[in-house]
């Protein structure tokens, strides 16, 4: 419908801070808005708030589904969205007042595809914000997707409103510890017109099941990223190849930087080893500058045990102000 965000919320064991959240949405003083969220097999009782929540307010639509992870919930909200625009909030996050009227008006006035917003890091004794150190800055796509290569915070999802035709035909990738990082660039790459601004739209609240990774998730979750660079490179081949070269060299880069990572071990240097032999093995690829030929001739020949560094995670006393 002409107007109308869809708003995707996917929502596990969140009981204590859903209702901040769902609220924050609700405030916002859009004509027409639905908040979808979808209750992925929670075990303290957030299902059974989402359908309280709902009885309370039309615009809110539940989906209770087994747990399959974040990536299957919001995908099932994908299917059911009938917005013209989309956005996705954490169900442990909240907006800031007016972030989606102000985001509207960006998008239209600018006929864009895309508008990020800044965000604050919310701890439990202070706040840091991020992107608002420039003022505002409309540009293609393609410069957008530039600054894939510099800027992690390019691949977040909740703090940018889309369009949502920008997204036909595409869904999360499913089975992975992460999945921002395998789905926002391919809509930033159907985008025409970015805007990035300085407001601050959305509050990011840091929790220390985030930082507190296992082992064995860590290892996951480095797997996952060597193979989304590996895929996300291939795919700016073939669909953005004014870019191939930038993005050539910032996968290089990266696997250098995730050998070192605090999670690598023995199997994950043979993935990065087997990412770097079909690299060099594709036709078409870019010559590394010679500044990275010793740090590539390591990662790819030095015995793993030289690169492997033991694991530092985060521990906590050093998680004490995050959130439960």
């Amino acid at each position: 419908m002409q107007n109308r965000i869809s708003v995707i919320v996917p929502v596990y064991n969140v009981v204590h801070y859903l209702e901040q959240c769902v609220e924050s949405i609700l405030s916002q003083k859009c004509n027409d808005l639905e908040v979808i969220l979808i209750d992925d097999g929670s075990t303290d009782g957030s299902g059974a708030l989402c359908d309280e929540l709902a009885r309370k307010d039309a615009r809110i639509h539940v989906i209770h589904q087994e747990n399959a992870g974040a990536a299957a919930a919001k995908n099932a909200g994908l299917r059911v969205a009938t917005g013209e625009y989309l956005a996705f909030v954490d169900s442990d996050d909240y907006l800031e007042p007016g972030a989606y009227p102000y985001l509207l008006k960006l998008i239209q006035e600018n006929n864009a595809d895309v508008v990020r917003g800044a965000f604050r890091n919310i701890f439990k004794t202070h706040e840091t914000l991020q992107n608002n150190d420039c003022p505002r800055t409309c540009m293609t796509g393609t410069d957008f997707l530039r600054r894939f290569t510099t800027d992690w915070t390019c691949s977040l999802l909740w703090d940018k409103l889309y369009r949502r035709e920008i997204f036909d035909g595409i869904f999360f990738e499913e089975g992975h510890k992460i999945d921002d990082e395998y789905f926002t660039y391919r809509g930033i790459i159907n985008a025409k017109c970015v805007v990035c601004d300085d407001r601050i739209i959305y509050n990011y609240r840091k929790r220390a099941s985030s930082v507190m990774v296992s082992a064995s998730s860590g290892s996951q979750i480095l797997l996952d990223r060597i193979d989304c660079l590996s895929r996300r490179r291939s795919r700016i081949h073939q669909e953005v190849p004014a870019l191939a070269k930038e993005f050539d060299l910032h996968f290089l880069e990266m696997m250098i930087i995730l050998s070192h990572d605090p999670y690598c071990s023995d199997g994950s240097i043979q993935q990065i080893r087997l990412a770097l032999s079909g690299y060099f093995r594709e036709t078409g690829h870019s010559s590394p500058p010679l500044a990275l030929w010793r740090s590539l001739w390591k990662v790819r020949f030095a015995p793993a045990e030289q690169l492997v560094a033991k694991r530092n995670p985060v521990t906590v006393q050093e998680s004490e102000d995050y959130f439960a």
